[in-house]
Formats: C-alpha cells, structure tokens, sequence
C-alpha cells in the first residue's frame, strides 16, 4: 500500500469511526482489520495515552478522573463539541476498538484499565481479548447489561460496574473465580442469581443502592450472600428495605464489616456515603443540598450536579473518626470524584444564590459554533474531553476574560 493509498484509506475509517453509531464505528474497524496495516492503527491512535512502557496502563487504577486523559483530539470530538456533551459520545468506543484490534498492542501486558465516565453502552467486539485484564473499572458509563465479554476474563481481581443501569447479574458469573472485590453499587439490580455464591475468592462486595425489595425475594439474595464466607467488606445498603439485616449477616460472616449508611444532615433521611454531597462535617443528599444554594453548580457540558463527593470510609469521611472507621482494607473506597473546592476561589461569599456564586468560579473559555469565545464552567469528569480545537488559546482566553470582565478562569 503506497503513501497516497494509504492516506485514502485512513480518511475512510476515520470518517466512519467518527458517525456516532456502533454498526459504523465496527464497520470502520472490520476494514482497518482487513486491510493488514499496522501503520492504520499507529495514525488512528496517535496522541492517545500509551503509558510509559507503551500501552501498560501503569497509571493509578484508583484515580478516576484520569481515564480521561486517553484519548487523543479527534476522539475527543466525537464526545463534545463547542464546549457540550453530544447526543452519543462514542469516543472511548471507537478508542477501545481500535486498542484491542490493534495488530502492534502488547495485549498481554494490559492489566489495568479504567474507563470511568466512557459513556460506554457496550463493549466493543474482541474486548475480551484483553484476557490478562486483573483490575477494570467501568463505572459511570452508560451500560444496561452486564458485558458477556468481561465474563471470558477470568483473571479479573477487581471489577468495577457502579453507576450504569445494569438489571441482571448472569448465571455464568461463578466464571469469574478469581474475582476478589465486585462493585455493583447503584445499578438496577432485583435479584442476585444461586450461582453467585461460588465466588469463593469474593472478599470486597458493593450492591448498596440497587432495587432488592424488602421480604422473601430479598431474603433469597441475602442467603446466596452468606455463602460467601471470604466476605471482609458488605455494602447492601438498599432501596425499599427497611429491615436491619446487619444482625443475621454478623452471626453468619463475623469476620466481615458491613458498611453503614449516613443521614442527610436536612431531611434525616438515609443514603450510601457515596450517593450524598460531603460538606464541612455532615453529609446531605443531593436534593437537599441543591435547594440550599451551597455553592456547587451544574456542569455546563454535561449538566451533571457537581458537588463534592467521592469516598467510602474512614480517615476520607468528614465525620470524625468516621462513620466507616473500620472498614477494612482493600475496598474500593473511591469513587469518581468532584470536588468544588478546585474551582471555586477562596473569595467567594458563603451561602450566596447559585447565579452570584458563578462569578467566582474557574470557568474554560470556549468556541462556540459562530468560532466565538463563551466562559463555561466544564467539571472534573469532563474536562478531560474537551478538544484543543474548542479551546481558546491562552492569549485569546486572557483577552477575553478582560474583555468581559471575567477574574476567573482557565484555558
């Protein structure tokens, strides 16, 4: 394949990975495939994260907010564009596609990988050929089934599915063997299958915040639950059951802590630790927290309600010692993370109206569709995404930003 071929070649895929719809990004892919070129790949990637090793993926699996620091400019436009999230962001799809099927990847040495907030609604084909995957976090994508490919990894240790809208668990989950610690929190789930309880290396399990109804159906779930007898971290923290079951599960697991939910410091009410917005030393929910005005905002890109929020356990809770102290090692105690005090400067007033507090908040100054400047504020989970190409440079950001009177903000 000459130079001019080749070229052609790459502007086709490139243009069918950039439709935001499965079939043509697997279309795309199905002829870099067949087309036998390396070099396709090694174009289509460039500026993607490779690691230093090359795709080892020795980056922290517990950080999530660095997952979006894969993918290159191109990829990123197909998630945003001037500054909002598009209808279906298909970046770390077409990202993962081209990983996986790449003929030059050292699939063998990927052993971890997060794609937190991928707005993932599958997993892309051959995606189980990462088969030496031993930590893969998953959360806050956008999946409503359990992917049968992660099924085929049996090398999996940690797995981290929270916040999508899966509403099953397989049978064929047992295949996981080696699975040491299962996050399933804040999913659609009813029913856990008998299966289940063959998980015998099982040590850390979250399924807090899912739909298990209180009565029979739920006490069949918790019986499945305490054949796991490795268990040393329990999170079932439930919509619908009012039962304390905490008594039951300590005579049949001692050795396991069972993580205890937290009150709104307004309505009373109580939550996982994760579902509420930590402030000073007492936690709210979201809904009483956003009608007190605190200063926490929307996303201006994804609209998501960005509060601080993030952690399970111990020293990382605002109470004092801690509401989960003795939560014991090895749970994925963090969750993705937004913290507001990045933003928000040290000048701002306290308890002011949502709209006065924005004056005080780090905004990205962005292009819109005219090709001109707005001040947007752009969260944690999405600044990530944002393409060069929609940023002002920093002189034209610092022009802007005098120009309309703007003290704070970031290019």
């Amino acid at each position: 394949m000459n130079e001019v071929e080749l070229k052609e070649n790459i502007e086709k895929i490139k243009q069918l990975l950039t439709i935001p719809d499965y079939d043509k990004i697997d279309a795309g892919i199905e002829l870099a495939v067949s087309l036998k070129e390396p070099k396709i790949f090694e174009t289509l990637l460039d500026g993607c994260y490779e690691g230093e090793g090359g795709w080892n993926y020795e980056y922290s699996y517990t950080n999530p907010s660095f997952s979006g620091k894969l993918l290159n400019n191109w990829m990123k436009s197909t998630i945003t564009s001037v500054g909002k999230l598009n209808d279906n962001p298909t970046g770390y799809y077409v990202y993962l596609s081209l990983l996986v099927n790449n003929p030059i990847t050292k699939i063998n040495d990927i052993k971890e990988l997060n794609l937190t907030n991928g707005y993932l609604r599958k997993l892309p084909k051959n995606f189980s050929k990462l088969h030496n995957l031993e930590k893969l976090n998953l959360q806050l994508n956008k999946l409503e089934k359990f992917p049968n490919e992660i099924l085929q990894m049996i090398n999996l240790k940690y797995l981290h599915l929270g916040w999508n809208n899966i509403k099953t668990i397989p049978d064929e989950i047992y295949e996981l063997e080696n699975l040491e610690s299962l996050m399933l929190g804040n999913n659609s789930i009813k029913n856990i299958p008998n299966s289940f309880c063959k998980l015998t290396s099982l040590k850390h399990l979250d399924i807090g915040s899912n739909y298990f109804c209180d009565g029979e159906k739920w006490n069949e779930c918790l019986a499945t639950l305490l054949k796991l007898k490795n268990l040393i971290n329990l999170n079932y923290i439930n919509y619908d059951l009012d039962e304390d079951y905490n008594e039951k599960i300590a005579k049949e697991l001692p050795n396991c802590y069972i993580i205890k939910p937290v009150n709104c410091g307004q309505c009373g009410e109580k939550f996982r630790v994760e579902d509420t917005i930590e402030r000073w030393d007492e936690y709210f929910c979201e809904s009483c927290d956003e009608g007190w005005n605190n200063p926490a905002l929307f996303c201006d890109c994804c609209d998501i309600y960005v509060a601080s929020r993030g952690y399970t356990g111990g020293a990382d809770e605002p109470s004092n010692p801690g509401n989960n102290k003795d939560l014991k090692d090895g749970y994925d105690s963090m969750r993705w993370f937004i913290d507001t005090s990045s933003y928000i400067t040290g000048n701002a007033p306290a308890f002011e109206d949502v709209e006065d507090y924005y004056e005080y908040v780090d905004k990205m100054i962005i292009k819109n569709q005219e090709s001109n400047f707005e001040a947007k504020f752009i969260c944690e989970l999405c600044t990530f995404n944002i393409p060069v190409s929609d940023k002002a440079s920093y002189e034209e950001a610092e022009k802007y930003a005098e120009e309309n009177n703007i003290e704070y903000w970031d290019n």
